[in-house]
């Protein structure tokens, strides 16, 4: 045994030993000592010792062996530390022995806290450990069987304690009464024990090897059977507090006659018990005594720490700050939602209502709270994924979200409105049930969402608000190299569903929150932005980032300019309070994950196949926003040598070399006859410059031009106007037309043509107003919502002429009103 020579003499009445010689081979990593590994970035052997200097002990002795030095090396400037060597790794009473010798030769005669290095014990253990020390010989610290079902067996009869056995020791015993001494026999027994290949197999050679196997085992002169032992109501902690020469004596007594060949410190107990009195400190709490024996094990503590490093905060405690107004919730509230104190009061209320139904649900729990706005795009729609700028302002309707971290992986959803039922699901078994098995990035997640088994599973489930929490969780976990934590989440929203202000974006991003925080991601805005964007294609679409980035970057107050492929938050500019933003709920739906996401994905397929056969001239084009940097009369040029519709066949035969590109993208949607091309193309290169002619009108306060633009804008997405359907045809003659008069682009509508009927007929309505500026389609389109601008003196007759007009007449709810900017998502813990 060697002692360190930095090493002070010990002289306070209780000294800590904590055992890290093992080799920890079930690591399968032989870089450090197992106690050496960070847990949410400090090494569990620090961990260790700084729970015991906050329980008051501040003298270490550590027993090492294998990779000493690395331990050595990991607590390199930490005073008041021993090193004891272990030379042979003869269990835990040969490593207990080294440690408590070493005190014995620098003089101490006092208390020592025995602990293991890779159970991370929390302060409050220790310090009761010690103070229920007083006049008893030993005081053990054991765990309920719930939270170490493996561990050792706390024999006892009454309240009398006889000694540890340990499980395999015990399994030993019930082979004892097995009729037929063969390996096949031994199995059989042992089938239901809960050991694993390894200790199984050592305790099956042992009976093998043994003639004359025992039934019972004495314990301080009573037998006990295998049956009784396992009906211990405690199992061994591996933590202990006893005098140093008393240990020392004990240990010494000890033989290596049992399963695994060791000297057991648990069987110097069962010698102390007979001498003096034995105390038991029982743990009954799982977070106040983790261990782990694998990397999977220890990812899961890094998780765990990850959270309580964090310090977070019970739901009732937000309960009671919410309800009293103290002044970190006032500061939080007016940050997020301004001064509007009919705003405030009701946001108050609606976090109350979920906080206890979250408490009711799940207990009260450590949580973090999550919040994600709902978002108006003034201009740049359907261009996000194609690299065009957007214009966005962020709203004051907002999904909320609570949630806590789980120990397994295991996510629950609820909802405060009840007509949106609960859902469960693992994970692992999410991603481990199918065939594919993507690692690390956006192929292998196209590869993922794309397997039949997982396409048609979300098929089945087409509609359910699950598969948007699946998105966001299942596209982190592709991304991260630890398993995530589950989470308990309950949610609640007052963004109209359906209605293209982004509700399901918003879970998608408030989803995202909660996983970011509770497992210490490391991720950057935009890798941020870009995974909830990717993440959403799990329930079909094929759409970009740009309501995702909405949420994330934009400024309370502001209109910000966003830019994608890459992506970048450009100006910002205020809203004229000269203005009103009126956003008209057409209470027609269209819902993604349902066949309106049909046509969506061959609106987004026709500007992949438009870029593909434009590149046969335009080679060094890769994004189709850049497109738009060509000038007007070259850009109609290459638009006469489109087809303006195309079926699958004849892309094909255009594009041999391009096939397998072409299948891969047609696998988002149902082929249809022939594509739209010309006038998607034209749409798309066309808003691409609407929506910088849109930011520097905002910049310039010309909103007579915004609105000009808005128009424009909606008609490159209209089907219908003054009662019949409307031509969004890009024919020869016309494209020659806007050629030969060299036409300004930004100009041109195209023809996405995601509208409605019903949203045209909204729109021509508002538009007919005075003092309405413009109006538009918001979202994706095939329903949902407009959006109105009007000077501000205009808002209410617009209003009251909407709801006699629209509304009344369709038999609708009263479905427009004004909405002000919010803020960008964030986190309360």
């Amino acid at each position: 045994m060697d002692l360190c020579k930095n090493s002070k003499n010990i002289n306070s009445n209780t000294a800590g030993i904590i055992l890290c010689a093992g080799s920890g081979t079930r690591m399968n990593d032989d870089s450090t000592n197992k106690v050496c590994f960070p847990c949410n970035g400090i090494p569990v052997i620090i961990r260790i010792i700084n729970n015991m200097k906050s329980a008051g002990i501040d003298r270490f002795v550590i027993v090492v062996g294998h990779h000493a030095q690395k331990v050595m090396e990991c607590l390199s400037g930490i005073d008041n530390i021993v090193y004891a060597f272990q030379p042979v790794q003869n269990g835990t009473g040969g490593a207990a022995l080294c440690g408590l010798m070493a005190l014995d030769m620098l003089g101490f005669g006092g208390t020592a806290v025995v602990a293991m290095g890779d159970k991370i014990t929390s302060p409050d253990v220790f310090r009761e450990l010690i103070a229920k020390k007083g006049g008893n010989e030993v005081v053990w610290g054991v765990q309920t069987r719930e939270l170490n079902e493996n561990g050792g067996r706390i024999v006892m009869r009454g309240n009398k304690i006889y000694a540890v056995v340990e499980k395999p020791d015990s399994a030993l015993l019930a082979l004892g009464a097995v009729a037929e001494k063969s390996r096949s026999a031994y199995e059989e027994a042992l089938a239901g024990f809960g050991l694993n290949e390894k200790k199984k197999s050592k305790v099956i050679e042992k009976a093998l090897d043994t003639d004359d196997l025992p039934v019972t085992k004495q314990l301080n002169g009573e037998d006990f059977t295998s049956a009784e032992i396992e009906r211990s109501l405690y199992t061994n902690g591996g933590l202990y507090c006893f005098d140093v020469k008393p240990a020392i004596e004990a240990i010494k007594t000890i033989k290596t006659d049992n399963a695994q060949g060791e000297i057991y410190l648990t069987d110097a107990l069962e010698y102390l018990t007979e001498r003096g009195t034995v105390d038991l400190m029982a743990v009954t709490r799982r977070e106040q005594m983790l261990t782990y024996s694998t990397k999977e094990e220890l990812a899961e503590l890094d998780c765990y720490f990850a959270q309580a490093d964090m310090g977070l905060r019970p739901a009732s405690y937000w309960i009671n700050a919410i309800t009293n107004r103290t002044d970190e919730i006032q500061d939080k509230f007016r940050e997020i939602y301004g001064d509007d104190q009919a705003q405030l009061s009701e946001r108050g209320d609606t976090y109350v209502k979920l906080l206890n139904a979250f408490i009711d649900r799940y207990g009260d729990k450590d949580i973090v709270i999550t919040r994600a706005p709902g978002r108006i795009n003034l201009m740049g729609r359907h261009i996000d994924h194609r690299g065009g700028g957007v214009n966005m302002m962020v709203i004051n309707r907002e999904t909320l979200l609570i949630a806590s971290a789980r120990q397994d992986d295991t996510v629950n959803i609820s909802n405060l409105d009840k007509s949106y039922r609960d859902y469960s699901f693992s994970i692992s078994k999410c991603i481990g049930e199918y065939t594919c098995h993507p690692d690390n990035g956006r192929d292998e997640w196209l590869s993922f969402i794309e397997c039949e088994r997982i396409s048609e599973s979300v098929k089945k489930k087409k509609g359910q608000w699950v598969n948007y929490v699946k998105s966001a969780v299942l596209r982190h976990q592709f991304s991260s190299e630890k398993p995530l934590v589950g989470m308990d989440i309950m949610l609640t929203g007052n963004i109209p569903v359906a209605a293209g202000l982004s509700s399901s974006s918003s879970i998608v991003v408030a989803i995202s929150e909660a996983i970011a925080f509770l497992n210490n991601l490391d991720i950057t805005e935009k890798r941020f932005i870009d995974m909830c964007g990717e993440g959403e294609w799990f329930v079909g679409s094929r759409g970009g980032a740009g309501d995702h980035a909405a949420m994330k970057s934009c400024s309370r107050g502001m209109i910000t300019h966003l830019g994608f492929l890459p992506f970048t938050v450009g100006g910002s500019v205020p809203f004229s309070s000269d203005y009103k933003v009126i956003v008209a709920n057409s209470f027609i739906e269209a819902k993604k994950s349902e066949g309106a996401k049909e046509i969506y994905n061959q609106r987004v397929s026709a500007y992949e196949f438009g870029l593909m056969l434009i590149q046969r001239q335009y080679p060094e084009i890769t994004v189709f926003r850049d497109l738009a940097k060509l000038p007007d009369r070259e850009i109609y040029r290459l638009l006469l040598d489109l087809p303006e519709r195309i079926t699958s066949h004849e892309l094909k035969t255009l594009l041999p070399d391009k096939i397998d590109k072409i299948e891969q993208i047609q696998n988002s949607h149902f082929i249809p006859d022939t594509y739209l091309l010309r006038s998607v193309i034209l749409y798309g290169i066309a808003e691409c410059r609407r929506s910088e002619e849109c930011h520097e009108a905002l910049r310039d306060g010309d909103y007579e031009l915004l609105g000009k633009l808005m128009n424009i804008s909606h008609d490159g997405d209209r089907v219908w106007r003054n009662g019949v359907k409307y031509d969004y045809s890009a024919g020869d003659s016309y494209i020659q037309g806007l050629y030969d008069n060299n036409a300004p682009l930004f100009e041109q509508p195209g023809g996405y043509a995601c509208s409605t009927i019903e949203i045209d007929n909204l729109v021509d309505m508002a538009i007919s107003r005075p003092g309405v500026m413009g109006a538009e389609l918001v979202g994706a389109g095939l329903g949902g919502c407009i959006i109105i601008l009007v000077k501000k003196e205009f808002a209410d007759q617009t209003l009251e002429f909407l709801k006699e007009n629209y509304y009344n007449k369709n038999g609708y709810p009263m479905g427009a009103q004004v909405y002000s900017a919010s803020s960008r998502s964030s986190r309360l813990y």
